[in-house]
Formats: C-alpha cells, structure tokens, sequence
C-alpha cells in the first residue's frame, strides 16, 4: 500500500504495470494507495493467468530491492521497467525539469564497458521506451557521464532523459550545467572536474585537411581492432550537409551507422555517431538501426578513449530542436576525457 513492493512475474506483467505507473506519474503526481492497490490486484491476476497459461517467467522485484549505487529507491519512483527487467527508468529523482529520468541498469555496474552488449542495448532502449511516455515535451536531452573524470557523481551506470520544451531555460545549454551539478541525494551537490570549454563564437572551423588527419588515426587504430566495413568512397549524408569520405573514419558491419570527425570539436577527439538514414529523432529509428547506433557508439567510444589515453567519456544526444540540436539528423556525441576533465 505504502508502495513497497511490487512483483511483475512477467514480461507483458511487467509491461503493463510499468505503463501503469509510468501515465501516472507523467501526470505530475504520484500513485495514492488507492491506485497503487488497482494495479497490484490487476498485476496479480494477470501473473495468475500467465502461470495458468503455461507462460515461462522470472520473478523481478522493485522498490527496497532496486538501488541506485548504494540508495535504495522506492516503487514510486520507478516510471518504467524493461520487459528483460535489466533495466529501469526512475523518475523523482532531483530532476532538474519535469519529467526528467535517469535510466540504469540492474544489476548495478559503473562503467558502460561492463555492460555485456546485449544489457547495453537494452538499457538504451528502455531510455527510448521510456521516453515515449513522457507527456508534454517536444525534445530530449540524452547525457551519459561514464567515468569519474567525466563527472560521473556516483558508481551507478545512469542516463539522463531531460524532456525539453521551448523556452524552458534562460539559454538552452544552461542543461548541461544542471546536469554537471546533479546529485540523486538531497542536499548533495556534484562538483565534475573542470573542464575548459570555448564558447560557440569562439569554435574554429578546421580545414578539411586537419579532419582528414584526424580521421585516418582512427581509421588506423579500428584496423588494427578490426572493427567496421567498408569506409564510404563518396559523400555522405548528414542533415542538408554532406560528409567527404576523407571525415568518415568507422562505418558499423551492418552499414546503418557511421562515425566522423567533428567540424567544430569541443574537445580533442570529440567525435559524432550518426545514423545512415537522415531522420531526426531517435523515436523514427528501426529496432535495428537503433540497435547499430549504440552498438557503434560504444566500439567509438572505445576506440577515441584509446587514442586520446582518456579514462572516461560522456556521451550526448539532443534529440529534437528544442534539446539544441542544430543538424536534424540523429547523432550522438562522444567526448573522451582525462583525469583533469569533465563532461560536456
């Protein structure tokens, strides 16, 4: 009653109890007793039903038994869970706008390295599902911040969700610095390590030869990993722009993605993923392209860190005008930085 518990024997038990709490709490309050009781009888009689029917399950228990790091988290702040029930979007936690989630995985580890491909994959794609609960937001900003010197502020892998609207902040990258200050933990502010960054009047253009240069480090170093396929022989698509074949340095086995080098780096080895089809949100990709994205921004991701000698990265997405995003096409930003840097 109190929501401590509660038991999704499952995947579709799971599913709909999850959607459930997840419309409620979207609404701006969350579940009374009364509610929280519904969908308990209701969850039961469906697992009842999937037992009777012969339906294979695995017990997944939330509330005192989910934890962020070393926090235990209350069944209402869980918003969603993944049928897999590796992953989970909570929701109440200090959010720094509305309907602000932070999505980990479960069991915990630190690192996105740790993940086995298939937990991370699902842990981006839960993001995705949870996301599309979300009401009344019109862009999101995705941010992940793994490693300590990316300003990582507990040893919980964990992605920000931020739903974003226009006009919701004075500027709109102030995002990033609430998100750098974020601490689950009332009271507790995170303070990242600095990190020096220039302003957008005061980011160089490189010439085509400087990317060039760049890229074929990269390209060099996934040879000798043996990652990719073919690189591209001719111009690439990227919004209304086109990439010269010489800024690609990765394209995924599959050929739904790619990686380049950035125009305007912010940090040395700043890099982008970006998916083959021009489409410019996130919720628009198929099960596999959306599956390819993050299978190659974590082979990026790797592969830059490597490069640079970097012990930590954040990732970033800002999926939709509003979030920032100046090309209208999906891409993901990979920052590689050290022990005396911090995070976008």
């Amino acid at each position: 009653l109190k929501h401590r518990f509660f038991f999704f024997p499952s995947s579709p038990t799971r599913e709909f109890a999850s959607r459930c709490m997840g419309a409620q709490l979207s609404r701006g309050a969350p579940p009374s007793p009364l509610f929280a009781l519904g969908i308990a009888c209701l969850t039961a009689l469906m697992a009842l039903g999937a037992v009777r029917g012969g339906m294979s399950s695995t017990s997944v228990v939330l509330g005192e038994h989910l934890r962020l790091a070393q926090h235990q988290v209350g069944a209402n702040k869980v918003f969603y869970t993944a049928p897999s029930g590796r992953s989970a979007a909570l929701t109440g936690l200090r959010p720094i706008l509305p309907g602000h989630l932070i999505v980990v995985p479960q069991p915990p580890v630190e690192r996105l390295a740790e993940l086995s491909e298939e937990a991370a994959l699902d842990l981006f794609e839960t993001a995705r599902s949870a996301q599309q609960l979300v009401r009344g937001a019109t862009a999101f900003n995705w941010a992940l911040k793994d490693g300590a010197a990316a300003g990582q502020p507990i040893t919980h892998l964990h992605l920000h969700i931020v739903p974003r609207k226009a006009n919701d902040l004075a500027q709109n990258d102030l995002v990033y610095e609430l998100l750098d200050r974020w601490h689950p933990i009332e009271g507790e502010v995170n303070v990242p390590p600095p990190l020096e960054l220039p302003d957008d009047d005061q980011r160089r253009a490189r010439t085509e030869g400087e990317m060039a240069a760049e890229a074929g480090r990269y390209v060099a170093l996934a040879a000798e990993r043996r990652l990719g396929g073919p690189l591209p022989t001719h111009e690439v698509a990227f919004g209304k722009f086109k990439l010269k074949p010489s800024q690609v340095f990765l394209v995924s086995t599959s050929g739904l993605s790619l990686a380049t080098v950035n125009l305007k780096p912010l940090v040395p080895g700043h890099v982008l993923v970006v998916s083959r089809r021009v489409v410019p949100t996130i919720a628009e990709l198929t099960p596999e392209e959306m599956q390819d994205l993050w299978r190659t921004v974590r082979e990026v991701q790797g592969l830059v860190q490597a490069s640079h000698g970097a012990s930590s990265s954040t990732l970033g997405m800002q999926d939709g005008r509003d979030a920032g995003q100046s090309v209208p096409h999906v891409h993901v930003h990979i920052l590689p930085v050290g022990e005396a840097k911090s995070s976008l």
